[in-house]
């Protein structure tokens, strides 16, 4: 007669060697391909539930769900960059020690003061607003314009723009991250590292709302089987816009992604 606890327990272990053999897996085939994105998302998605557990255990309120996870994930790819399996140690008990970095960037905002439930519900459709704005108008939209455009008092649109500037900070709000905190110039391909592309390319919908600009996306980064384009000349052909729009485009995706990687304003780690 089978002892039913033991039974559990022999499946139960079985099970979680197979978890390490399938991420060692994975992970040696990510790093002998030359770390490529496409083999990174594997290793994402198989870590996906981790990152929920954690955003759910240490997120603070006023941190945006979209941001943190960006920062967890930075981390977890870090950690699989500096994994070596000589070392004896298994690559969930690497990666679990290094996640709690992600805790820097949740505590420095931790603190800041929400902005008025009865204004930040309009902070998405105001950005939203810009967005088209911009567009159309070759420029920064005035607060008369996105007032007009939304039929709703341009003092009111001021007052909960300057909330916003005060109580979140810049690039971290929701909704904000569709800004164009212009930086620099327009991105190209060689401007970030294939992890901070794969990161990106994993929370794209949070990133762009817009298709057109996951699209521009996809094509600048030769992603999803869509072919790589640098030309902006190229590229508005390819999506048939006007060469300035594309950049303008381009100029955005790079602000955005320079903020969500932290390159705009984050403390050097010291990995």
């Amino acid at each position: 007669m089978t002892d039913p606890i033991a039974d559990y327990l022999q499946v139960k272990e079985a099970a979680k060697v197979n978890r390490k053999e399938h991420e060692l897996t994975l992970w040696k085939n990510w790093k002998d391909n030359g770390e490529q994105p496409k083999h990174l998302q594997p290793l994402l998605k198989l870590y996906e539930p981790i990152l929920k557990q954690k955003m759910l255990a240490w997120k603070a309120p006023t941190v945006p769900a979209a941001a943190f996870k960006a920062e967890l994930q930075i981390h977890l790819i870090k950690a699989f960059k500096n994994y070596d399996p000589d070392r004896g140690a298994a690559l969930n008990t690497h990666v679990e020690s290094r996640l709690p970095k992600a805790m820097r960037y949740n505590n420095r905002y931790s603190n800041v003061a929400y902005v008025p439930e009865g204004q930040s519900r309009y902070i998405g459709k105001i950005t939203n607003a810009k967005s088209r704005l911009q567009e159309e108008l070759g420029r920064e939209p005035t607060v008369d314009e996105i007032g007009n455009h939304m039929g709703m008092s341009p003092k009111r649109v001021k007052t909960i723009l300057d909330a916003q500037k005060k109580f979140v900070p810049m690039g971290r709000s929701a909704g904000e991250e569709n800004f164009d905190y212009a930086s620099g110039g327009e991105v190209t391909a060689h401007d970030f590292q294939d992890s901070q592309i794969a990161i990106a390319h994993n929370i794209l919908p949070d990133l762009f709302p817009k298709a057109e600009h996951q699209t521009a996306f996809r094509h600048i980064f030769g992603l999803d089987d869509h072919k790589q384009i640098s030309s902006t000349s190229e590229l508005a052909k390819k999506m048939g816009k006007s060469d300035s729009q594309i950049s303008r485009m381009k100029k955005h995706i790079g602000t955005v992604l320079r903020t969500h990687m932290g390159l705009a304003d984050s403390e050097d780690d010291d990995d």
